[in-house]
């Protein structure tokens, strides 16, 4: 498990590297314009349907594939992976021929305070995205597949391999083609995908032929999972394109602001506040499996307490040094200072989303250990409207700081209906336990800041200017404040000193958890 994790992990990590470099060069190549706001439209609607698709592949495909493969033979679970593949291929196939009949029409209502040219390159951009769609199920049946034979490494570097190719494409023919190497650059990574994970599967004793059978029993159990899931996405799918309409009608360049802010939040939120939500699914599921109510709700005390001890750490040094985090990683070229100002802004707007996003997360998880996907669905389309409300209703006072701060409202609230209903099916969850534990964290933090406080009066009295400048403006307060919350939270007894030299066996054993140094408090 140690190995798995930590392979996924460093392939994670790499691919998010890589995304950033993107973000980079395409920023200084085209800045924050009209160009780049209608290749973010054009490209949502593709990128949610492949996220959807990648996460039914893992919560669906991938349980059912392996029961096939223990319970009937290899034979049968390659059988049954054909099935799928060659069946939800052609699905998959015929929505994006709607796609892109309806490309014009979606665009018009995405960019609908954009002039007609963006309009125009947007619905372009989107015909193509929508054409290479269908080649992106096979990568994630073929990704699910691998990953249940023990291979994580090649999985994980999905986002890594996508975004090296569009890397090379803007590099080469960017100037030429403009945004549109971007798409190009995904077929082509896309393509290499379908190849490799062929190629490996097919050492393993995979060999694909297709198989239409839309009647069999393993094709309806799989699409009928996918039922409540899909109404989720559909909601996730109305907010993004919603955030774009209100984007465009901004101004040129704030939809790729709000894109840039929200890849830096998801993408950090994904690797250090989303994976507690990950390690916190088998033992909520076990506990839900035993009807044991009230080790439910110590585990998810235990899963609260985790988030907030990463969260709010991160939070806080994300609002302190937002500005020249994204002065070092984005303003060069066409990208000017006013844009890392906007930019800077938006992401402080967005901090509160880092924690709720993934504490609504943790509180799905009793749910769906109890296989009620409805109640999830049921959250979503709440928090779907009330961002909707919200963020018409801010975006007149606020401009496009309304949007970000829609969105955290809306996973507020979705978050609190969510405690009703656990608590009308487990009793009193018990989060005051966590209270004490809090303030600690909280003290160890304003601790840290005022540390990040100190690296920021340091680093602006250093006459240094250019990268170097910015690099230290960052690596300073950062350094300052890493130190002093590490510390702090040892003086304070959020961590356990002496679980530190057993954490730190423990990685050298296994590649290790860093949360293994965290200590619960005792009232958990």
């Amino acid at each position: 498990m140690g190995r798995h994790a930590f392979s996924t992990v460093a392939s994670g990590s790499l691919g998010l590297f890589a995304g950033v470099v993107l973000d980079i060069i395409v920023v200084a190549i085209f800045g924050m314009s009209w160009r780049t706001d209608a290749y973010f439209i054009a490209v949502t609607i593709p990128l949610v349907i492949i996220t959807l698709m990648m996460l039914q592949a893992t919560r669906v495909v991938q349980p059912l594939f392996i029961n096939k493969r223990q319970t009937q033979g290899e034979h049968e679970g390659w059988n049954y992976l054909n099935l799928i593949m060659s069946g939800g291929t052609a699905i998959v196939a015929a929505c994006s021929a709607v796609g892109v009949l309806l490309s014009p029409l979606l665009m018009r209502l995405q960019a609908a305070g954009s002039a007609n040219d963006e309009t125009l390159l947007a619905t372009r951009l989107s015909i193509c995205l929508f054409l290479i769609l269908p080649l992106n199920f096979p990568v994630v049946v073929m990704r699910a597949a691998l990953q249940s034979l023990g291979i994580f490494a090649l999985t994980g570097g999905m986002k890594f391999f996508e975004s090296s190719f569009k890397i090379l494409l803007l590099l080469s023919v960017g100037r030429k083609l403009g945004v549109e190497a971007l798409v190009w650059g995904t077929l082509a990574g896309t393509l290499f995908e379908v190849l490799v994970f062929y190629l490996v599967l097919r050492a393993k004793g995979f060999r694909f032929h297709s198989v239409w059978r839309w009647k069999h029993p393993d094709m309806i159990q799989a699409y009928s999972l996918m039922i409540f899931p899909l109404a989720g996405q559909a909601c996730a799918v109305g907010v993004e394109s919603l955030t774009n309409a209100l984007g465009s009608m901004l101004g040129p360049g704030n939809v790729t602001a709000l894109r840039l802010a929200t890849r830096i939040i998801e993408s950090f939120a994904g690797l250090l506040v989303g994976s507690i939500v990950i390690v916190a699914m088998p033992t909520i599921a076990g506990s839900v499996a035993t009807r044991d109510l009230q080790a439910t709700r110590k585990h998810l005390q235990h899963g609260l307490y985790l988030l907030l001890l990463v969260s709010i750490p991160f939070s806080i040094w994300l609002a302190m040094v937002s500005h020249p985090l994204i002065s070092l990683l984005y303003e060069r070229g066409n990208f000017s200072a006013a844009d890392t100002t906007l930019v800077a802004n938006i992401l402080l707007m967005m901090i509160p989303y880092l924690f709720l996003g993934r504490f609504r997360g943790l509180l799905e998880l009793p749910f769906f250990a109890e296989q009620d996907t409805k109640t999830p669905v049921a959250s979503a389309m709440i928090s779907a409207t009330l961002f909707v409300a919200i963020s018409f209703s801010l975006v007149r006072i606020a401009g496009v700081y309304g949007i970000p701060l829609g969105r955290s409202f809306g996973y507020g609230l979705g978050a609190w209906f969510l405690i009703h209903l656990l608590r009308r099916r487990i009793g009193k969850i018990g989060f005051g336990a966590v209270r004490d534990v809090s303030i600690r964290i909280c003290g160890a933090c304003l601790i840290m800041a005022v540390f990040i406080w100190v690296g920021n009066w340091l680093a602006a009295s250093i006459p240094l200017h250019g990268l170097a400048g910015k690099a230290t403006a960052l690596a300073l307060p950062t350094a300052f404040g890493s130190g002093a919350l590490i510390l702090s939270l040892f003086v304070l007894r959020v961590l356990d000193p002496a679980l530190l030299k057993r954490g730190w066996g423990a990685m050298e054993r296994r590649t290790g958890n860093l949360l293994a140094l965290a200590r619960p408090p005792n009232s958990l």
